[in-house]
């Protein structure tokens, strides 16, 4: 397959596995439980903001005292409490939604890929691990993604590159499920990407605008799967996954 080939077989995994999930209810209670708990936490947020923190700021700015040719700045201040709380925290609650979402489905998408892949993928079973094992890949996974956004946090602002970089980043984070299902280290998914670096990166171009909706990041979840089992395990010359060096 050539590269533009590549890049479009990693965008369709994504697109794919957004409709497997929406066409299987049965995979639909893994989603539900983050969902409601972003939500209550996000009624929590909103009652602080809306019942303590205005009232209390709004008296406390009502009972500064500025000079007669400084009165103005009653009103300026207002203003700017106003935008504060009416546009600046509703945009960031809603550029973070997505993010609490993955942080709370976390320990379900683990089940939903297990799920999944039972059925879609039994030629590739999960690998009998002790939870020590499990523990330390999940470390492991955790310092590379770590490791990687300290390296983003270089390249943002070069135009195309921080993109780029960060849509790989973003790509190869919803295989660690799948690769941790298998039983491989950190350095054996390093290799497998390093291996289909544009099938990630076309993967992670469309999860990023997607993971703005957090109800189809399930779905990303599944397509990881999709495009792990169908191009990455097939192309791979597979390490011993038992074996704890690997």
């Amino acid at each position: 397959m050539n590269s533009s080939g590549d890049l479009t077989y990693g965008a369709k995994c994504a697109l794919r596995g957004i409709r497997v999930f929406f066409s299987r209810p049965r995979l639909w209670p893994y989603a539900l439980p983050p969902l409601l708990l972003v939500l209550v936490m996000y009624a929590g947020i909103l009652f602080a903001l809306f019942f303590w923190a205005v009232p209390w700021l709004r008296g406390w700015a009502a009972g500064l005292s500025f000079p007669e040719w400084l009165s103005w700045l009653h009103a300026a201040l207002d203003w700017c409490l106003s935008l504060f709380f009416w546009i600046i925290v509703p945009v960031v609650l809603v550029c973070f939604i997505g993010t609490f979402y993955e942080m709370f489905g976390n320990m379900l998408f683990d089940i939903l890929v297990d799920a999944f892949e039972k059925e879609a993928y039994p030629e590739h079973p999960g690998a009998d691990q002790t939870y020590g094992r499990v523990l330390r890949l999940t470390a492991g996974y955790i310092l590379l993604t770590v490791a990687s956004y300290l390296v983003y946090f270089l390249l943002f602002w070069i135009p195309y590159v921080g993109f780029l970089f960060r849509s790989a980043i973003c790509g190869r984070s919803y295989l660690h499920d799948c690769a941790m299902r298998q039983g491989y280290h950190v350095s054996v998914l390093r290799k497998q990407v390093a291996k289909n670096r544009l099938s990630v990166l076309g993967f992670g171009i469309v999860a990023r605008f997607a993971e703005a909706i957090p109800f189809l990041i399930p779905g990303l979840v599944i397509g990881g799967s999709i495009l792990y089992h169908t191009r990455i395990l097939n192309k791979s010359e597979l390490p011993d996954r038992n074996n704890p060096s690997v």
